[in-house]
């Protein structure tokens, strides 16, 4: 499912359980072994294992993005402060069911890449990530407000 926006679910039939691989993992509900490369190969590089799922090699090899937030102290702050939100007592009922800790880095990341234009859209669309897992784990959150997404 896409929002045409700034969200993309794949969900894949439980018959297909430990039958597929690629760039999305191998579904076998093992997260430590989902950096496995097209020859079968468990690796930690998140480029060594994206660029081996190339379709084509004329297709160039992906590089790594320098930390947006590094070159823009400022940005830095903003994120972090508005993405607080995910490790608050907002979504307390939900810290012990999802780790908010990779939700919150992953949304101050992109709070920060996002400084082009549209950085609300990709602060709650961060946000909203985290809402859905817990809403997954089975404790749904009132998170939205009319001052906030």
């Amino acid at each position: 499912m896409w929002d045409q926006k700034t969200s993309l679910f794949i969900t894949i039939s439980p018959q297909f359980q430990g039958q597929v691989c690629g760039l999305c993992g191998n579904y076998d509900g093992n997260s430590k072994n989902d950096f496995t490369t097209r020859s079968q190969e468990i690796v930690a590089d998140v480029l060594q294992f994206g660029n081996s799922w190339k379709v084509s090699s004329s297709c160039p090899s992906a590089e790594l993005i320098s930390d947006p937030c590094a070159s823009n102290r400022y940005r830095a702050a903003w994120s972090q402060k508005q993405c607080s939100i995910i490790t608050s007592v907002t979504f307390q009922s939900c810290h012990s069911k999802v780790d908010p800790g990779p939700y919150f880095d992953s949304c101050v990341r992109d709070s920060c890449a996002c400084d082009t234009g549209g950085d609300c859209e990709c602060l709650c669309t961060a946000v909203a990530a985290y809402a859905k897992a817990c809403n997954e784990a089975g404790t749904c959150i009132a998170w939205r407000t009319p001052k906030f997404c």
